[in-house]
């Protein structure tokens, strides 16, 4: 009986240091901003983007930027100046010229422009034409095809269908895909996500009846080829990829191409993707440069705020059955009382009634 009382102390206690509920997205920004300041302070801020700078990478300088204006720390203002003078002028001009034109016909980049390039023809089924002819003709010269960039040419070629008969409902997705496919290409999937993507999109898209579809197509025919990839596409079954790379998707929407392909170089499984998803749209496009500072710091700092909501939550059944318990047990020991009462009554009555028997009968014998 003691228990259930102590049970309820004990859960009472984390609700009154807990928050109740779960927790909003205010306080989980706030642990983040907290997590990231205290992990780069001025000195490191400056220091990466003087490197970065150095390298000729201003981009990658202008996360390091938005960290800062992010957790409020200030920069030294000649930073920004040559970060100004690096972005500004024929050098950008032809930088991007250079890398957009790269990206847009190989469908790779290396950095923001080069990427974005790539990524505007891969979200034009054109792109998803280009990489399965490229798989298809590796199948008919019997060289190795990279299944995982064939699986995923055909969901885009399912979700370009999608997001014209939803009126762009499947673009999040859509653009996941063509993400996946560049992170892919350009080696910036770690290798725990790659085995996971490649279980998805192999469940969804049934690689082996696709070979089997353009086994006679020859590889220069993309228009007979897109033919069949619209065929095959049409009987296969995306929503389990759908919802993977919709959440991928969803970080391009809160960043840009370039950051969610750095914030994918962090991400392990599903559910590593939903947390940097929430992330993203918590911190906005500083989110790929608090996930170059802290690493995975980002992912556990959230994860932290739903441990702590299922925390509350059961401090919360703990309470509850706490005074059940306490409840049950003082139904019980009142019980235990009452049958006590009534025996305790019955032995009493049975030694009076013993006691004054026999005076009765001898009362009656002298009268």
């Amino acid at each position: 009986m003691l228990v259930g009382p102590l049970v309820a102390l004990a859960a009472a206690f984390v609700l009154l240091t807990e928050k109740p509920g779960e927790p909003s997205d205010a306080d989980v920004r706030a642990d983040l901003v907290a997590m990231i300041r205290e992990a780069a302070p001025r000195e490191r801020l400056e220091a990466e983007i003087a490197a970065a700078l150095d390298r000729d990478v201003p981009e990658e300088a202008e996360k390091y930027f938005e960290v800062a204006d992010l957790v409020g720390v200030p920069v030294d203002p000649a930073l920004r100046s040559r970060w100004a003078d690096e972005t500004s002028g024929w050098r950008t001009a032809s930088r991007s010229v250079r890398r957009a034109a790269t990206g847009f016909v190989t469908g790779e980049g290396e950095d923001a422009v080069g990427m974005a390039a790539a990524l505007a023809s891969d979200l034009t089924v054109v792109g998803d034409v280009r990489d399965l002819a490229g798989q298809a003709s590796r199948m008919i010269r019997g060289e190795a095809v990279d299944e995982l960039t064939l699986g995923l040419s055909i969901a885009g070629v399912a979700l370009t269908v999608g997001t014209v008969a939803t009126a762009g409902g499947a673009l999040p997705a859509k653009t996941g895909v063509s993400l996946a496919k560049l992170a892919r290409k350009t080696g910036r999937l770690t290798a725990a996500f790659q085995a996971e993507l490649g279980r998805v999109v192999a469940k969804s898209m049934d690689v082996p009846a696709f070979r089997q579809a353009v086994r006679d197509v020859p590889w220069y025919r993309l228009d007979d080829l897109a033919a069949v990839a619209r065929r095959h596409a049409a009987r296969v079954d995306v929503a389990e990829a759908r919802k993977l790379l919709a959440s991928v998707g969803s970080i391009n929407q809160a960043t840009s191409p370039a950051r969610t392909l750095a914030v994918l170089r962090h991400v392990d499984d599903v559910k590593d993707v939903q947390k940097a998803e929430r992330a993203a749209t918590l911190l906005g496009k500083p989110v790929s440069g608090a996930f170059r500072l802290t690493g995975k710091k980002v992912l556990a700092t959230v994860a932290r705020a739903g441990a702590l909501s299922a925390m509350t939550l059961g401090a919360l059944f703990a309470v509850a059955s706490g005074v059940l318990s306490f409840l049950v047990g003082a139904l019980m020991a009142l019980a235990t009382l009452w049958r006590l009462g009534t025996l305790t009554g019955k032995l009493a009555g049975w030694t009076l009634r013993s006691a004054v028997g026999p005076l009765r009968w001898r009362t009656r014998g002298t009268g």
